[in-house]
């Protein structure tokens, strides 16, 4: 019952952390615009890496193993921006959320059938294939790809990748290493892909735009602010969580609450009016989690 509780808290943190994103963007006053994603990944990085750092107690003591994994995870981090941010200016939202979904309940899963020796029962596989395809419902409006770029269609490929590189990766750590040393990964990982942000910016000659692009108003950095400390809280509890729990059954009801909150968010507080596909998908996804749970 606690095992669930903590799930149905991570799935609200995650979807504070998206709800507070989009605030954050509507709310930017950047000279650029474009710089609004830099600046987010720079300081949402740091701040989780740090605040790890201080919970920690400063006590920073890393095994190989999360050295390994910590730095694969700033790498993928960084690639996942890349590809949300370059998909997001070529095509479809909905096909890039599909993808990234997808991605982040499929790999996953993979890999702790094929490596972790994790085992799924055939009603809980059968849950899985329903929020998948409930997801796709959701994402219906949209997700036409007719005449899409082929430089789309590989960014959308590589956020695929990337969302469940990123979740593999930190079920590997908590698995193998039994929850210890999650500051220490937390530390590597995000500390590691504000490193790798940055150095992107400069190697593409954008240096003095970058450092402009902090300059974003008083409404986005209250945004920012909530959105990193939803998301501080969410990565600390996703490792703990992933060491008592099947990382495929966990990404399928965290990705599917993700998205349904997010819709009821839309509805409550843009005044979003959902589509009938939209509510059939999210009546299909919780059948799926009570399937889960059984």
């Amino acid at each position: 019952m606690t095992l669930t509780l903590l799930v149905a808290l991570l799935v609200a943190l995650y979807s504070f952390q998206s709800l507070f994103t989009r605030l954050y963007t509507r709310q930017y006053q950047g000279n650029n615009a474009e710089m609004a994603a830099p600046v987010f990944s720079v300081c949402y990085g740091s701040f989780i890496a740090l605040v790890s750092l201080i919970a920690g107690g400063f006590s920073f003591s890393p095994s190989w193993r999360t050295w390994l994994f910590g730095l694969a995870g700033g790498a993928v981090l960084l690639l996942y921006n890349v590809s949300m941010i370059e998909s997001g200016k070529r095509g479809s939202y909905s096909f890039l959320m599909i993808s990234s979904m997808f991605g982040g309940i499929l790999i996953p899963l993979a890999a702790g059938v094929l490596f972790m020796g994790e085992r799924l029962s055939a009603l809980q596989i059968c849950a899985v294939a329903l929020m998948l395809l409930a997801l796709a419902v959701m994402n219906s409006r949209g997700l036409s790809v007719r005449g899409a770029a082929p430089k789309y269609l590989l960014w959308c490929a590589l956020l695929f990748a990337a969302n469940g590189l990123y979740g593999t990766l930190m079920n590997a750590q908590a698995t193998l290493l039994n929850g210890a040393e999650s500051a220490e990964m937390l530390v590597i990982l995000y500390g590691s892909s504000v490193l790798l942000a940055v150095g992107r910016e400069h190697a593409l000659g954008r240096r003095k735009e970058l450092r402009d692009g902090f300059h974003m108003g008083k409404g986005a950095v209250w945004m920012l602010l909530i959105c990193c400390a939803s998301a501080t809280a969410a990565a600390r509890l996703l490792l703990w969580v992933l060491a008592r729990m099947d990382s495929g059954i966990l990404y399928t009801v965290e990705n599917g609450g993700v998205l349904t909150l997010s819709i009821l968010y839309s509805v409550l507080l843009f005044k979003e009016r959902p589509s009938a596909w939209q509510a059939l998908g999210m009546l299909m996804a919780l059948v799926s989690v009570v399937m889960i749970g059984l």
